[in-house]
């Protein structure tokens, strides 16, 4: 469902979050003693206290980052996003990525093997799979604390009804478009356009990866009488097949860019709250590795920028394949 206009979300929604967060917080207490009772009867590591913990962090951290976007928006004097605002919005992006991720760690008993390669200062376009929870934070927190880069994407309006992209991530460069919508490739390409130390994240696939929706990719695909791509979607066992033309649109906004290739394992069968759920006692080893892959000769050619990523895809998935733990 798309969001309320700016002034809605602005008037209604932030004050909403920030209440509820408050309340949250305040009854947070008595919350923790029944989800200790709860959990000395289910007796499975303490998955309830793990949850509500990961609650309250969370509304604890969306209540700081508000009042820190409130507080950049007055000191820069309520102007849109001047250079100056851009970069502290990025600050409590990153501060907000490290805080939250760590917690996913500690709740959700989660542990990284993470592979990124030295890329020195020139800014990157970084290709990523999407599956699984949070997998999209995890990799924006190793960009932004760990390779310490100013990160920027285009994702879903959608994501608008959380304050927290709306106040913040908005202001620190992030784009966010209605499914379909005109000139999505020229937004790409201005976006795609980072700084030195900057970095430009993409998600081929459009969404997460699920069994279920890659099925109903290949049958839609063979519905629609694309039988070659229907086929090449079903060889890919772990991924959905990629769109490369926000990609290629990447290329062109930011021509010296490197670009990178992110895989990961290990929740690629956490695919619902149920699954997540079971997931928390045995907890998850997540698999992260970056790859550099050069362009390809004529790459300002769409054409070829889409037989590269799938080149690149069909790679990927040989490696998830490999290093997948199986099903629970």
């Amino acid at each position: 469902m798309d969001p309320p206009p700016g002034p809605i979300r602005s008037l209604v929604l932030t004050p909403v979050a920030l209440v509820g967060s408050l309340v949250a917080i305040a009854i947070s207490p008595v919350l923790f003693v029944v989800s200790t009772a709860c959990d000395l009867v289910d007796r499975k590591r303490w998955r309830f206290t793990r949850l509500l913990a990961l609650g309250v962090a969370f509304c604890v951290l969306e209540f700081a980052a508000l009042i820190a976007a409130l507080a950049i928006r007055v000191a820069t004097g309520w102007r849109r996003s001047p250079a100056a605002g851009v970069a502290a919005h990025q600050a409590v992006l990153a501060w907000w990525l490290g805080s939250i991720t760590s917690m996913l760690r500690r709740c959700l008993n989660l542990t990284f093997d993470v592979r990124f390669p030295v890329t020195g200062d020139e800014p990157l376009i970084v290709v990523s799979r999407h599956a699984g929870p949070g997998d999209a934070l995890f990799l924006m927190s190793e960009l932004a604390n760990t390779q310490r880069r100013e990160i920027r994407a285009v994702g879903k309006t959608t994501l608008l009804w959380d304050p927290f992209f709306d106040h913040v991530a908005t202001r620190a460069g992030f784009v966010f478009l209605h499914p379909g919508q005109s000139a999505t490739a020229d937004l790409i390409r201005s976006n795609a356009a980072m700084p030195s130390r900057g970095a430009f994240i993409t998600f081929p696939e459009g969404g997460n990866f699920t069994p279920d929706r890659r099925r109903r990719a290949v049958a839609g695909l063979r519905k629609a009488g694309h039988i070659e791509r229907a086929d090449t979607a079903e060889a890919l066992s772990h991924l959905l097949l990629p769109r490369a033309g926000g990609v290629h649109a990447a290329l062109e906004g930011s021509p010296s860019a490197s670009v990178v290739f992110v895989g990961h394992s290990g929740y690629d069968d956490i695919d619902s709250l149920a699954e997540l759920w079971r997931a928390i006692p045995a907890g998850r080893h997540i698999r992260l590795e970056a790859r550099i892959v050069p362009r390809p000769d004529g790459w300002l050619d769409r054409q070829v920028v889409a037989d590269w990523v799938l080149v690149c895809w069909t790679d990927m998935d040989r490696w998830i394949r490999k290093h997948s733990p199986g099903p629970l």
